[in-house]
């Protein structure tokens, strides 16, 4: 077997696993990981085929497995508040049919016509944050200040909560991250997931009861033809995934974005020229360095993936950061081009899982990007950013910047 530096877990990787895939696309592109038990598929158009089998390559039997404590994590076991879950269908975790169904009702709330109309709101949130940014001076904090509140705040206002309830927001987020993934706190971890079930259930209670304008109520009292409307266990795991998947994709894409605009500085004095390339921007900093770096499957069957074979039962783990990085999908594709428009590109996944709130992430970034190049003319990096522990997904849990006004 062959032998390779790569291993999920540890500390070296997460700073910078670029070149540990680079390794595993040329040395191993399909590997398995001894010690973890895992298959791990690195090159781009074996990860494309992987997402799109979902019947071979389970997400129930690879996300699922890992909510329920089935999939090995070295030193780490499930919080019992998880195993009370046991059997809930989640979508992201979940296969046809009950995907699809999941998918089909859910999905009605973030229609293009639904997720535009958030746009002037979500202009207001990044003039005020900026605001925050250039009162801060030397203080200022990229992901404390705006990277991290601005997207919970349009999850929690689409939800129809309190936005004085964003902090715990941010706790309970934290902490199902890290016991999912990095160095994680068991006790922690355990009160949060209790407080944060406990608040959705009572949530979605009260909505059934009294319904509002929020997402909450929508998903609670839209009547369906077919009699498979959604049950309030349902709706709570939807509203904990949201708010999990809401607030790290778009606050790791927007810190990732401008780490990389920081240290391609060219790039960014073009990007401040040509405000019209924001868009192409975005799914640049998507492709160079992605929010979620990695998610696992399981297989229903024995499966070839790029002539290797996979047994049935396994644990597979596709490097959606991997296939970003690989050359023979994108030339020089080490290197940051605001012009570039990978449009392809596997930061949000593909097939039946291709992220459902990728239209707002995009849209979030956007906005704070052109919101950013027209009220500042620099954002200077100040001191050393903190990366966030998490193996799966890749962002900054802190980022010392100077905002200078125009």
């Amino acid at each position: 077997m062959t032998t390779v530096a790569y291993r999920p877990f540890d500390i070296a990787v997460a700073a910078d696993p670029y070149p540990y895939y680079e390794e595993l696309r040329e040395v191993a592109p399909v590997h398995h990981l001894d010690q973890d038990g895992v298959w791990v598929i690195s090159r781009y158009d074996d990860v494309v085929a992987v997402l799109r089998d979902p019947l071979t390559f389970s997400s129930a039997l690879g996300l699922g497995d890992v909510f329920m404590g089935r999939a090995r994590i070295p030193g780490r076991r499930p919080p019992s508040f998880l195993t009370d879950f046991a059997g809930l269908r989640v979508l992201i975790a979940s296969d046809p049919p009950d995907h699809t169904r999941l998918r089909r009702l859910v999905s009605k709330a973030f229609t293009p016509r639904e997720i535009a109309a958030l746009e002037p709101r979500i202009r207001a949130l990044a003039d005020s944050m900026v605001d925050d940014l250039l009162r801060a001076g030397d203080e200022a904090d990229l992901v404390a200040q705006l990277a991290y509140p601005l997207p919970v705040i349009v999850i929690a206002e689409l939800l129809g909560i309190p936005g004085d309830r964003r902090d715990d927001f941010k706790r309970w987020s934290d902490d199902l991250v890290g016991g999912l993934s990095g160095t994680w706190d068991p006790t922690r971890l355990q009160a949060s997931g209790v407080e944060m079930f406990s608040y959705f259930a009572e949530v979605v209670a009260e909505r059934k009861r009294e319904p509002g304008h929020d997402l909450i109520s929508l998903l609670a009292t839209r009547a369906v033809e077919d009699d498979t409307a959604l049950e309030p266990m349902e709706i709570l795991m939807f509203c904990v995934l949201l708010l999990v998947a809401g607030n790290e994709t778009t606050t790791n894409l927007i810190g990732n974005g401008a780490q990389a605009l920081f240290e391609h500085p060219g790039e960014g004095a073009r990007l401040h020229h040509h405000p019209e390339l924001m868009a192409v921007a975005v799914e640049e900093a998507l492709r160079y360095d992605a929010p979620v770096q990695s998610l696992p499957r399981g297989t229903t069957r024995q499966a070839e993936v790029g002539g290797v074979q996979i047994p049935a039962g396994a644990h597979v783990l596709v490097l959606f950061g991997s296939a970003n990085r690989d050359g023979r999908r994108y030339p020089d594709a080490d290197v940051f081009r605001v012009d570039r428009n990978p449009a392809d590109h596997m930061a949000f996944g593909a097939g039946i899982h291709h992220c459902l709130g990728a239209p707002l992430a995009r849209l979030e970034a956007r906005v704070v990007g052109e919101t950013m190049v027209r009220r500042l003319r620099a954002l200077e990096p100040t001191g050393e950013a903190q990366r966030i522990d998490s193996f799966f997904l890749r962002g900054f849990a802190r980022m010392p910047v100077r905002a200078l006004a125009r």
